[in-house]
C-alpha cells in the first residue's frame, strides 16, 4: 500500500481513486471527503480525468500505425530488449502506474475549466474523422480488395503482363488516367498483371506484382481520377491492418501502393513506382 501523507491532495485522492491507500490513510480521506465540498468536487474531477486518459488511450491503440514506425521495428530501434526490461523495472511502481493518472486529470482540470474546453474536443474529435472520411473509404476499400485477390493463384489479375498493350489501352479508357507501366524487377517485383475495381462508384486501375524474393508476397499499385488537379510531392503513409500504404496524388489522380505492411521496402517502391508510372 502506498504511503500518501505529506503529498498533495490530488495525488493522495488518485491513489485512493486507484485503491492503493492502506486503510487509516482511506479513513482519513473518506472523513475529509464527508466535510470538505471542494475536496469532494476534486474527487469528481479526477475520476473523469481517469475516464478521459482511458478513453484517449483506447483511441491511441486504434490509430494506424505509421510505417515508420513499422520499419524502425523491423530494423531494430537499438536498443537491447535487457536494456528496456532493466530501465523499465527500476521506475518506481508509484510513478510508473500513478502519474499517467494525475496528467490525465490534470488536463481535465483544463476542459472543465469552461464550455470551450467541452467544444473544441468535442469539434475536434467529429471533425478529424470528416476531414479523412473520403482517405479512408478509399484506402479501406482497397485493403478488402488487395486481401482477396492476393490470396489468388491461378487468377491473381484480368489480364496479365504479356498483354501490357491491351492493358494500357483498357485502364486508360476505363479510368481516365493516363499512364505507364513501372518496371520495378531491379527491386525485385515482377509485372504480373491488371485488375479493374470500383471504389465508391468510381472505376480503379491496379497493377499487381509479386516479389520474386519473398514467396507469396503481392504488391499492387491503384489509381483512379480524382482531386484538385495539382502535382503533390508528399507521400502519404498508413496501415490498415497487416497491409501498409503509401499514397500519393499526381495530375487529378489519386495513387496507392499497397502490400504486406512488414516489408520494410514499401516507401522505397512506392517512390520509384511514381517515379515511373
Amino acid at each position: 500500500m502506498l504511503q500518501t501523507k505529506g503529498l498533495a491532495l490530488e495525488v493522495r485522492l488518485s491513489a485512493y481513486i486507484d485503491g492503493e491507500l492502506g486503510e487509516p490513510e482511506k479513513s482519513e480521506l473518506d472523513a475529509l471527503l464527508a466535510r470538505d465540498d471542494e475536496a469532494r468536487a476534486l474527487l469528481e474531477k479526477l475520476k473523469a480525468g481517469s475516464a478521459f486518459g482511458n478513453n484517449a488511450f483506447e483511441d491511441f491503440l486504434h490509430d494506424p500505425v505509421p510505417l515508420a514506425l513499422v520499419r524502425q521495428i523491423k530494423q531494430g530501434s537499438g536498443i537491447s530488449p535487457r536494456s528496456e526490461r532493466v530501465a523499465t523495472a527500476n521506475l518506481p511502481r508509484r510513478s510508473a502506474h500513478m502519474w499517467p493518472r494525475i496528467a490525465a486529470a490534470s488536463t481535465v482540470l483544463v476542459l472543465l475549466g469552461g464550455a470551450a474546453g467541452f467544444i473544441l474536443g468535442s469539434t475536434t474529435r467529429i471533425a478529424e474523422p470528416m476531414r479523412q472520411a473520403n482517405e479512408r473509404s478509399w484506402l479501406d476499400e482497397i485493403a478488402e480488395y488487395h486481401r482477396v485477390y492476393s490470396r489468388q493463384k491461378e487468377h491473381l489479375v484480368e489480364l496479365p503482363a504479356s498483354e501490357a498493350d491491351k492493358i494500357k489501352s483498357w485502364l486508360v479508357a476505363s479510368v481516365g488516367v493516363t499512364f505507364n507501366i513501372p518496371d520495378l524487377s531491379h527491386k525485385g517485383l515482377t509485372f504480373e498483371g491488371a485488375r479493374l475495381l470500383v471504389v465508391e462508384g468510381k472505376p480503379v486501375a491496379q497493377l499487381v506484382y509479386r516479389d520474386r524474393d519473398r514467396e507469396g508476397e503481392v504488391f499492387a499499385i491503384c489509381f483512379l481520377k480524382q482531386g484538385d488537379g495539382q502535382q503533390s510531392g508528399e507521400f502519404g503513409e498508413t496501415i490498415r491492418g497487416d497491409l501498409g500504404f503509401v499514397s500519393w496524388q499526381r495530375n487529378g489522380a489519386s495513387f496507392v501502393m499497397v502490400g504486406p505492411s512488414s516489408n520494410v521496402a514499401l516507401q522505397d517502391f512506392a517512390e520509384t513506382a511514381a517515379a515511373l508510372i
